[in-house]
């Protein structure tokens, strides 16, 4: 039972503008990586599930990295 009150003790910390900022930051990961990887598909790259995964994992990092080395990843495709 003290677990419980502890972790909606943390919970009521939490301010709502940074829960908003956490769920943009996410959203945001995951849109980029959902095109990432369909381009990567669209490429006919045999790694497209990678390069999605690194994408919402490694951030701009990995965005950045793509946009330069993309169309080494294969031929533009059609999106």
């Amino acid at each position: 039972m003290n677990h419980f009150v502890m972790i909606l003790a943390v919970i009521d910390s939490v301010s709502s503008t940074e829960l908003l900022i956490t769920l943009v930051a996410v959203a945001l990961a995951l849109i980029v990586a959902l095109y990432i990887h369909r381009d990567a598909h669209s490429r006919r790259s045999s790694h497209e599930l990678a390069w999605g995964l690194g994408a919402f994992l490694g951030g701009p990092i990995v965005w950045i990295l793509y946009y330069f080395v993309q169309d080494e990843v294969g031929p533009s495709g059609s999106l």
